[in-house]
């Protein structure tokens, strides 16, 4: 038995992605049992993390993630990502309105070191760098 008690909002966010795990993999693979043999777990297992009464391992939300055709993004913290698979994220938030569908196309860039779709507009030459 563990020395502290978990924090509440870890067990709450626990069964957030428990949630989200089970509205995808309803919408993609009805048959939870089949979905847990396709990852290589116990079907208890799955039940249990669907339900929020295990936590999932990184390497699982990654399968689940490719398996289900969303991003991890949405499983963790509920943020559909229209790209990633657009007519899953509409049927979810068709089914869900308290999910967020971002678009990536008309999301700010914050980190100017990764590509994005449109570069930044050429300096003119009378533009000092600072």
């Amino acid at each position: 038995m563990a020395k502290h008690k978990r924090p509440d909002s870890l067990t709450a966010l626990q069964r957030a992605i428990g949630t989200r795990i089970s509205w995808a993999r309803e919408l993609v693979m009805p048959n939870q049992s089949e979905c847990a043999r396709l990852l290589g777990v116990d079907a208890s297992t799955l039940n249990k993390i669907e339900r929020g009464d295990r936590a999932p391992s990184v390497f699982l939300i990654a399968a689940l993630s490719n398996r289900l055709r969303v991003s991890t993004d949405f499983l963790l913290k509920g943020v559909l990502n229209g790209r990633t698979d657009e007519e899953l994220a509409l049927r979810l938030a068709a089914l869900h309105p308290e999910l967020v569908l971002q678009r990536q196309d008309m999301a700010p860039s914050t980190d100017r070191n990764m590509s994005s779709d449109t570069p930044d507009p050429p300096k003119r030459p009378d533009e000092e760098i600072h």
